[in-house]
């Protein structure tokens, strides 16, 4: 998903994205999302136990000591493939590093902060693919400041929802989320809030004129409206199976928005 975003930035740049440097921006930022995920699976070991025992960490099939052998690799081959593509590229890619190491080492486990920061490096890759291609035009609109703005919202909701998922396992690990302080409902319905301001959002390239019927269809009535409806039933019935189900679909609606994201031009 992190390399198709920079790949639709790119496209989002009105020149064409097909060539070279996108590519590698794309490589990039597949190899630090890999690297970032890794670090999260080991400091997150005894919380995966609980809420995600079959991750092959848990189970032994894989290391500690190969696990951070991998991170470490692909945390500097994405560097070197970012150098690769232009200064903007390898500086946005230096920047993921930190923010991922930031929320990895401290920021997950203050409330809200870390699913800021979740949400934050999904919209940079969206930027790093206009970048990738000209600085100049990367926050023109329409251009892939739009799809940046829609992944921030339709992150943050998810990451709140994530938290309410994993709830029980995070308490017992001193983790400190949204869900624990506020209360499960109160959570949830944050979560809907947020879901319904990128709905109205996403409402706005159609009003302007920017984006064609293609989009309307895919993101209008097969996401915003579903996914819409089903946080509101989540919402008012939230329990494990529901909540598990909204996060499902809200990753299963990132595939879809790539796909209308990609129809609108």
């Amino acid at each position: 998903m992190a390399a198709l975003g920079v790949l639709v930035g790119a496209y989002f740049t009105w020149l064409s994205p097909f060539h070279f440097g996108p590519l590698l921006a794309a490589l990039a930022a597949f190899m630090v999302c890999a690297a970032g995920n890794i670090v999260n699976d080991l400091l997150d070991l005894d919380i995966d136990k609980i809420n995600r025992p079959k991750r092959m960490l848990v189970t032994g099939e894989i290391s500690r000591t190969q696990a951070i052998g991998l991170a470490v690799t692909l945390a500097v081959l994405s560097l070197v493939t970012s150098l690769l593509v232009n200064m903007e590229v390898f500086l946005s890619v230096v920047m993921a590093i930190l923010l991922l190491a930031l929320y990895n080492f401290r920021a997950k486990r203050i409330p809200v902060l870390g699913n800021l920061l979740i949400a934050t490096l999904g919209a940079m890759t969206f930027i790093t693919g206009g970048l990738a291609i000209e600085s100049r035009l990367t926050f023109v609109l329409p251009g892939p400041l739009i799809p940046a703005i829609f992944a921030f919202l339709f992150h943050l909701a998810r990451e709140i929802l994530k938290d309410v998922e994993d709830i029980e396992g995070d308490r017992l690990n001193g983790v400190k989320t949204l869900p624990q302080i506020v209360g499960v409902s109160r959570a949830l319905l944050v979560a809907l809030g947020i879901f319904f301001i990128f709905s109205l959002a996403s409402f706005i390239p159609v009003f302007q004129g920017w984006f064609g019927r293609a989009y309307e269809v895919i993101a209008i009535y097969l996401i915003d409206l579903p996914t819409l409806l089903l946080l509101i039933f989540v919402w008012g019935h939230p329990t494990p199976k529901m909540v598990r189900t909204g996060s499902l679909a809200l990753k299963g609606g990132m595939a879809l928005g790539i796909l209308a994201l990609i129809s609108a031009r």
